[in-house]
């Protein structure tokens, strides 16, 4: 370990510390263009964080937000930013993940609504049949997920996501409930 160790780390972590400010920032704006929706988890942006020391990593795997007209809760406009998955290597940088999904009608449990919040990430990373970076992908009825009727997903490196209207170009390619 030479000398500089420590003050490489402190670069990375301040890049990373920048990056999540920048994806919060986002979400403001993000806030402020979809005037007509609310966000399901109010000001929550991150699910599963944990705080048991057997979790080998105590960083985000991503932020989330879903959106919904009022008293539309079975068509959401979701927002995930994967940053990493320990699971899947694959996940080699950071994306932006867009989702426009039609649920079956009817009261959402608490893990249902857990769930939800996964639902872009999951469609795009694991029911897609190919991971294709700025294109509308629609998924029906995916099999892991019975309450779905409709999933419309689409990504693109976190990276290329430079503006509000980089983000919401993503946002019309899936449509917006």
């Amino acid at each position: 370990m030479g000398a500089d160790y420590g003050k490489q780390m402190g670069k990375a972590i301040r890049a990373v510390l920048d990056m999540q400010d920048d994806c919060i920032r986002l979400f403001h704006d993000l806030d402020k263009a979809l005037i007509e929706y609310v966000s399901l988890y109010g000001n929550v942006v991150t699910l599963n964080l944990g705080s048991s020391i057997a979790r080998r990593a105590y960083f985000a795997e991503g932020l989330i937000r879903l959106y919904a007209r009022k008293g539309r809760e079975d068509q959401v406009l979701g927002i995930n930013i994967c940053f990493y998955d320990e699971n899947d290597l694959t996940l080699v940088e950071p994306i932006f993940v867009v989702a426009n999904t039609r649920y079956q009608t009817g009261v959402a449990d608490q893990q249902e609504k857990v769930k939800k919040g996964w639902d872009p990430w999951s469609a795009f990373l694991g029911w897609s049949p190919e991971r294709v970076y700025g294109s509308a992908i629609t998924i029906e009825r995916p099999t892991k997920r019975s309450s779905i009727e409709l999933v419309t997903v689409a990504a693109a490196p976190l990276y290329s996501i430079t503006s509000l209207e980089a983000a919401t170009h993503l946002v019309d390619l899936v449509g917006r409930p």
